[in-house]
């Protein structure tokens, strides 16, 4: 089930993903209302057994795509969506948030071939995510 994406990287500041933290039933609204297919995925580079997420392609045929849904962790938890801003420094991009009042909400983490990602919510609690790509 691994595959490839291939996309254009967006330069830095500019939000390079959308992730929708969600449910099945989400997925199925947003493939009626916008005419997305969602497709399984897991990228390269991650351990064995994880759990793909649905990919929402605008062509069945298309390699990529610009959005994702994850399924949430708890079913009480409101769905959302969440982007991701393209930093050239994860690290340097966390700690500047967390000095400005932010808290982070997702460490660092690995993305396999994709690169890396953080996760804070602002001083007022609205989340954002953070995407460095491989160096």
């Amino acid at each position: 089930m691994s595959q490839t994406i291939e996309m254009t990287r967006p330069k830095p500041g500019t939000v390079s993903w959308n992730q929708l933290i969600a449910t099945n039933a989400n997925a199925a609204f947003y493939a009626k209302l916008f005419g997305w297919h969602p497709a399984p995925f897991v990228p390269e580079g991650l351990p064995p057994g994880t759990q793909p997420f649905t990919l929402f392609k605008t062509d069945r045929d298309m390699k990529g795509g610009g959005a994702g849904m994850v399924q949430k962790q708890n079913p009480e938890a409101p769905s959302q969506w969440i982007p991701y801003v393209v930093v050239d420094d994860l690290e340097a991009a966390v700690a500047k948030a967390v000095s400005l009042g932010g808290k982070i909400r997702t460490p660092i983490k690995s993305i396999g071939e994709m690169g890396r990602i953080a996760i804070i919510h602002d001083p007022e609690g609205a989340t954002v995510g953070f995407h460095e790509f491989p160096k």
